[in-house]
This record gives C-alpha cells, structure tokens and sequence, in this order.
C-alpha cells in the first residue's frame, strides 16, 4: 500500500466523522497531553505514553484528538520504538522497570512466548485511548477515528508491527475489530503484583505492516463498512 492509499484512508474516514460533527487533528505539544487527558475525564494517563516518564519528540510520538464543538472528546497516543534485533522481554522489562518500578524492580515476570517471538523491529505502540461521553458511543465513530490513527502511523513510521493492550472484556466485546488489530495474545504478560489499572489478564493486540495494509485496501475498496 503506497502513501496516496494511506492518505486516501485518511480522507474516508476523516469526512465522514466531519458529517457527524468531528474534526480530527495531531497534537505534537507533549507538555498540553496530561490536560488534555484530565479535561475529558480519563483518570489516568500510562507511564508508557506520558511525557514524564519519556522524552517524547515529533519524531517517536503524536498524539490524535477528537473534538466535537470546539472541545476535545477522545484522544490516543502513539509511539514509535524501534528495537533492531533486539529482545522484546528484555525491553519491555527494562521500561516497566523504569515506569512502575523505580527503576530498580522487576515488576514483569514472564512475556507471552508468541509476542517475544514475532514482535520485533519497529514497533508501533497505541495506548491511552479514550472516548469521552461528549463523543458518544458509536463505534463507528471509535472505527475511524482509529483507522486515521493507524494510518498516519503507517505514514510517518512505517512500522513492521502495531500493537496495543486491552482488558479481556474488551476484546470478548469486539475491541480487536473495531481498533483495527487482527491477532490477540491473552496473559501478555503476567506482573509481579499488577499496579492500577494494569491486570494479568490483559492481551496483546496487534497487526502487522501485511496485514494492516490489507484491510485498508478492502476499506478503501468498500468504504461503506467503515
């Protein structure tokens, strides 16, 4: 899928939320993202994408708004992680270390061998993502609003992997389909005593550059499944 398709997604799904009221728009300011997150009632922003705990810059971060009537009402924030060959548990290990456990503790004991095996180069992370009930609660509109995520991420990082974390009952409730992953990892990674809101029934979900760019092709083919 070459950058006019990825661009063509883009515009789909952004005139669309445009006829329900949306507009959609990139925040790079790392200092506004923890008001943001506390003026649409989230509460809490994750050690992995808040800008005290990484230095962020416009090269491995953005973040995405909704906003309805001048006001923000959802947001998501990604990132970009590039490990060459690395380790994923040895990386993932060594952040959460950092994030959750001043980093002097190990707080996660064992990685889903699925996910140590196959996600490896560049990663791109989605997290934090958040609907406020100022933007409703249509999933069609949480579809494509995460469908532009997915492809300003293609743009800009072209990752080999894009994967997110979700609770077991978001994923029995459809989250993989409507956030655009086709592959789930259950027990991603079992914690030492899990800090809030992380839990050890969490999955991994996630796709590859393939496949990603499939399903944007059939979306472009047949917009009217967005």
């Amino acid at each position: 899928m070459g950058e006019y398709e990825k661009a063509e997604l883009i515009a789909i799904c952004r005139e669309k939320l445009l006829a329900d009221g949306f507009l959609v728009r990139v925040e790079q300011d790392f200092d506004m993202v923890p008001k943001i997150i506390e003026a649409i009632g989230k509460p809490y922003l994750t050690p992995k994408m808040s800008p005290f705990f990484n230095d962020f810059t416009g090269e491995n971060c953005f973040w995405l708004l909704l906003e309805k009537d001048n006001k923000v009402v959802a947001a998501a924030g990604a990132r970009l992680d590039d490990l060459g060959d690395g380790s994923l548990t040895e990386y993932w290990r060594r952040t959460m270390r950092r994030h959750y456990g001043q980093g002097v503790t190990d707080m996660v004991t064992s990685i889903a061998s699925p996910l140590e095996q196959d996600l490896r180069g560049r990663l791109a992370y989605f997290g934090d993502l958040y609907f406020s009930r100022a933007a409703g609660r249509s999933l069609q509109t949480v579809r494509r609003f995460v469908m532009i995520g997915h492809m300003i991420t293609a743009l800009k990082w072209n990752p080999d992997w894009t994967y997110a974390f979700l609770r077991e009952k978001d994923v029995k409730r459809g989250g993989c389909y409507h956030y655009g992953f086709n592959r789930y990892i259950p027990d991603a990674q079992l914690w030492q005593d899990p800090p809030e809101p992380r839990e050890n029934t969490e999955y991994c979900v996630m796709t590859n550059r393939r496949d990603l760019s499939y399903m944007a092709q059939t979306y472009i083919r047949s917009p009217e499944r967005l």
